[in-house]
């Protein structure tokens, strides 16, 4: 060891020892905005943050956090002091009068700074800019940034439409001819799990069977033998008199019965069929005791507003297990359609800020409503809040609202319970002056679909809500969501109860994103194939010229059928299969809610003309694509990455979810991949906190997960510098962990559970990847994980200054460890067994110590790391597109980067090249291969390991202070000859080329104020043959060794390039 550095002050120095616990506990990358370039742009402070937004929109923290990267004002630029203004108006930030200017301030904070003024009033737009010094040296004043506070008050009232008025005493006629077994009249029906059900069966003689169901469950009230045969094919006028709790039935205008029932007094009527009956209906009238016809369907115009079965001939045909409601006799308030009109002042709008909360987003798992301002969408409210507070959405419409002109504000909104809706627009003028517009309340206007979005189920996945939009633009009112529109004949809003306990949804707006389609081909007359060329979460747009009653059948898939339809019955359990019936004359329709596809097939009239006619309409957040990238000497290896990265720019929303087809859920275990891959490819940290805290408030099933909850609070403190969140939840993270479950041996010992029950182990999904782990009671998978939440929980504590708490999470994160060691620990043979009282070794039984650093650098001798890597590296590929993230970690923990970017680029079932180049995959998979797991989707961003490792561990740059004030940048190439790339943290972004073609040259660009400590792996070279050019050639060197051979430390550096040369 040269330079008379010990051997353990060397791997403390330079990280070399926490590879391992780097990726869960301690490390990952953070997000960047775009490199800073020369001159102007490079002088001026960028990126600007409030409580890591880039628009402070409904913040509310008495001392919001800011943060900026600091100007380039040469090489090894230090910020020494900086100044902060804040003002009402964009003038007068810049000619004053000031809200606060903090004078010039003695600091290096560059990251998560305390915002020092006067109090933010509520409800109120600021803008602020920065500028930096180094020494004499200053930076020019940055580009205003807005901040629009929280409300603490709103003058708005919740609404919804009013409910329609279900039919109660009345005649319920219809004109039916069985086709198969039965057929079965509903009324007063509030769904289809409450009403009744009149069955006619056919037989001589028939029967009428009459029922009543409650939540769901039938109950048979009487059945009748009729004193006529009922014959199949042979139509029959049935009719059902309804006078309070008696039901008077007649048949061909003959009383076959009476009966008495008081459990319903109203609802609408419909039609349902079991699994082994059919039917046709020529005609059902519902007419109230006034004469007045409520319900009146002779199906010459379609199914009228029902919503199942085909017409032909002015038929209705249900075939077996077809059943539908009414609609016009139903509540018909599941939709709603809100809107109102405002003019603001004539005068300049400095910031026109939109608050808006929607309730209730849990039944469904997405947005409850879709804002329009003047006819263009303006957001999507709200966020889930689960047994957290509910959430409102803050957005800056500026763009979209006229001064001096009517304005229109309207929003489109499904729920099926807890139906409220509220918005407020706070408006600034450039003069200072303030205004509140379009206030939800009684003024507001409110219709029901009314056929335009008859209800037609669900598109069938079992975990929530998800309605099938058969849009019928016939009864759409065209031009609503646009100022001018006539609403005279729209009911007054309903005024709901107040929204208790709203707090901001504080994350990035969700934006629609326009993607055109690769491919647009007439497949045969009157059937079109669009592919979007990549999967999206969101929504298809159809711009055509029709004729009113023409149709248009959507059906949207992430894969193709092997005869090239598209499959829109998704593995997943979920089918997208609509029908849209057109008016006259031009016309644009979209999706409301979002799925999950890549192509569509459109079946229409053969002469519709749809070449031009699709749009895709991404939901998602921003995307920068100057935040990073990656490059190397594969091709192969840089497809991974895109895959990865893409993998993660489609599946940005509101919330971390496992994917937005089957079940739309927030996971631990997800989020914490999710968060590490976003921090690597884009400067983003809102959603990953956003995630966190629903997390760490609705915890989910698998024991892991809660411990990893609790590995992402300490990951956001290490990328962020801003330990806020980190104060507010650590009493919810100490109940994550497992303490009750630790034996008098240190070690966590519990029942295994099973799977989707709570604190049932996981290990890995889909059980077919779990390489035949045995489960026991002290399993080796669930152990690692609560050391390294342990570890995490120690430094959070540490953080927030709570020292003997920090010292008590050590120490048993220290006992956990070393009971592993020595209970678990399998070291002649290079692995860990699966639990105690097993010698069986699954590979996760290795993966998980190693690369949560139970078992590494420092921790172990270096013969054992070796002789893990080695078992590790000769396994393969046998954990999931999920497990895949621990398992490359491990292999680049223990030196084994060429073995790690081999599974990276191989092509067996157990890749990422089979998912892309056999199943057609643009998003990453939840599973490797629909053999493994038959109802897997191809939208699951936990299978992104490669976005977070290729700029992790081959371009080596990892944090290693939080805010990113320090990091490390440690290339580990493998066999690669050519790795280049840039990995963005909320300090700017760190650029690395290495290219080993000829020569060794490693340039590394480190943004300003950050300190970086570059690793060269030396392999073969000699240390003496090594060079550093540019302003750093005379950082300090250090030589060393680990697992992996001679190590050479040159630094710390500061900004600027750094060029390491070396003779091979």
């Amino acid at each position: 060891m040269s330079d008379g550095l010990s051997r353990r002050r060397f791997l403390g120095a330079s990280a070399v020892g926490a590879a391992g616990a780097v990726v869960l506990g301690h490390a990952g990358t953070a997000a960047a905005a775009a490199p800073a370039g020369k001159g102007v742009a490079a002088r001026t402070p960028s990126g600007l943050l409030t409580s890591l937004l880039p628009d402070g929109l409904g913040v509310t923290a008495a001392k919001p956090r800011l943060s900026w990267q600091v100007a380039d004002l040469g090489p090894g630029t230090k910020q020494t002091h900086y100044q902060v203004q804040f003002a009402t108006t964009p003038s007068r930030l810049a000619k004053g009068p000031h809200h606060w200017d903090s004078g010039r301030v003695a600091s290096a904070a560059s990251v998560a700074v305390p915002y020092g003024g006067p109090p933010l009033a509520a409800g109120t737009a600021y803008w602020w800019r920065v500028r930096t010094f180094d020494g004499h040296k200053a930076s020019r004043w940055s580009e205003p940034a807005l901040v629009a506070t929280g409300l603490d008050a709103w003058k708005a009232q919740p609404i919804w439409v009013p409910a329609a008025t279900s039919p109660g005493d009345g005649v319920l006629k219809a004109r039916v001819r069985i086709t198969a077994v039965a057929a079965s009249l509903w009324f007063r029906a509030s769904s289809a799990s409450a009403n009744y059900l009149w069955q006619l069966r056919a037989g001589s003689p028939g029967v009428l069977k009459k029922h009543v169901c409650v939540n769901g469950t039938y109950r048979v009230l009487e059945e009748t033998a009729l004193g006529v045969p009922i014959e199949t094919g042979r139509w029959y006028e049935v009719a059902v008199e309804m006078k309070g709790s008696t039901f008077t039935t007649s048949i061909d205008g003959t009383v076959v019965d009476t009966t008495t029932d008081g459990t319903y007094a109203t609802g609408t009527v419909g039609m349902r069929n079991g699994s082994t009956e059919a039917n046709e209906w020529d005609a059902v009238t519902f007419t109230a005791p006034d004469g007045k016809a409520l319900i009146s369907e002779d199906f010459t115009d379609g199914v009228g507003t029902f919503s199942a079965g085909t017409v032909s001939g002015g038929v209705l045909a249900l075939g077996k297990g077809q059943s539908t409601l009414s609609s016009a006799g139903s509540a018909d308030d599941d939709w709603a359609l809100l809107r109102t009109e405002f003019t603001p002042a004539r005068k300049p709008i400095a910031a026109a800020v939109l608050h808006v909360a929607a309730q209730s987003p849990a039944p469904i798992r997405q947005y409850p409503a879709k804002i329009w301002i003047n006819g263009e969408v303006a957001g999507f409210a709200s966020q889930r809040g689960g047994a957290g507070a509910p959430r409102y959405h803050s957005f800056d419409v500026t763009g979209l609202v006229e001064p001096g002109r009517r304005n229109a504000l309207a929003a489109l909104a499904f729920t099926t319970e807890d139906k409220r809706f509220v918005a407020q627009l706070a408006v600034t003028y450039a003069d200072g002056t303030t205004a509140t517009f379009a206030a939800s309340g009684a003024s507001w206007k409110a219709r029901r679909q009314a056929g335009m979005l008859p209800a037609a189920g669900t598109i069938g996945s079992s975990f929530y809500v998800g309605p099938q939009e058969y849009w019928d633009l016939r009864k759409e009112p065209a031009g609503w969501t646009r100022p001018g529109f006539d609403d005279s004949g729209w009911d007054a809003a309903q005024v709901k109860p107040a929204i208790d306990g709203l707090v901001p949804a504080l994350v990035e707006p969700v934006r629609l994103h326009d993607v055109r389609p690769a491919s647009v081909r007439k497949v045969a007359p009157g059937t079109w194939l669009v592919d979007l060329g990549k999967e999206i979460a969101g929504g298809l747009r159809l711009s055509v010229r029709g004729k009113a009653g023409q149709t248009i059948e959507i059906r949207l898939g992430e894969e193709l059928n092997a005869d090239g339809t598209v499959r829109y019955a998704l593995r997943a359990g979920v089918t997208y299969k609509e029908v849209w019936t057109l008016r006259d004359g031009r016309q644009s329709a979209e999706h409301w809610g979002y799925r999950g596809f890549r192509y569509a097939q459109l079946i229409c009239d053969d002469d519709l003309d749809l070449a031009d006619a699709a749009t895709g309409r991404a939901w998602r957040l921003d995307w920068r694509g100057s935040d990073a990238s990656f490059a190397s000497s594969s091709s192969d290896l840089d497809r991974v990455y895109e895959l990865c990265r893409y993998s993660i720019e489609a599946t940005r929303g509101d919330l971390y979810i496992d994917t937005p087809t089957r079940e739309r859920g927030p996971y631990e275990g997800d989020a914490l991949i999710n968060q590490a891959s976003e921090y690597a490819v884009q400067r983003s940290f809102a959603l990953a906190r956003a995630s966190d805290v629903y997390l760490a408030r609705n915890h989910t099933w698998p024991t892991e997960y809660r411990l990893m909850n609790v590995m992402s609070a300490w990951r956001d403190y290490l990328h962020t510098g801003d330990p806020d969140q980190l104060a507010a939840d650590y009493d919810l993270l100490v109940t994550k962990h497992l303490t009750s479950y630790i034996g008098d041996d240190g070690l966590v010992h519990k029942k295994p559970g099973s799977s989707s029950a709570d604190l049932g182990d996981l290990v890995d999904w889909p059980a077919s990847n779990r390489d035949g782990y045995v489960f026991t009671e002290v399993n080796t998978v669930v152990n690692a994980c609560q050391y390294a939440a342990f570890t995490a929980m120690a430094d959070i504590a540490g953080v927030l200054g709570k020292t003997a708490d920090a010292t008590a999470w050590r120490a048993k994160a220290g006992r956990l460890a070393d009971a592993m060691r020595t209970t678990l620990l399998d070291a002649p043979n290079g692995r860990f067994v699966d639990g105690a009282g097993t010698t069986h070794s699954a590979q996760h039984a290795t993966v998980y110590p190693v690369a949560l650093g139970v078992a590494g650098q420092g921790t172990v001798p270096d013969s054992v790391v070796q002789a893990l890597g080695e078992t590790l590296a000769g396994g393969g590929m046998r954990v999931s597109v999920y497990g895949a993230q621990f398992l490359l970690d491990a292999l680049f923990a223990t030196g084994r980067a060429k073995d790690a970017i081999g599974l990276m680029t191989a092509t067996g079932t157990n890749s990422w090249l089979h998912l892309m180049d056999d199943l057609g995959a643009t998003i990453v998979g939840e599973a490797w291969d629909p053999s493994l797991k038959s109802n897997m989707t191809f939208s699951h961003a936990w299978g992104s390991a490669p976005a977070n490792v290729l700029p992790r561990r081959v371009l080596g740059v990892e944090i290693t202070a939080p805010g990113a004030a320090e990091i490390e940048v440690r290339p580990r190439p493998g066999d690669l000859t050519r790795v280049s790339g840039t990995v963005p943290t909320v300090r700017g972004p760190v650029s690395v080329a290495l290219d080993r073609a000829k020569s060794y040259r490693l340039d590394v660009d480190v943004p300003p104020n950050t300190a970086a400590r570059i690793v060269v792996e030396l392999g073969s070279l000699d240390p003496r043959d090594v060079r550093v050019t540019g302003p750093n050639a005379r950082a300090p060197r250090r030589t060393g060794r680990d697992a992996t051979g001679p190590v050479l430390a040159i630094g710390p550096v500061g900004s600027g390039r750094t060029t390491v040369i070396a003779r091979t």
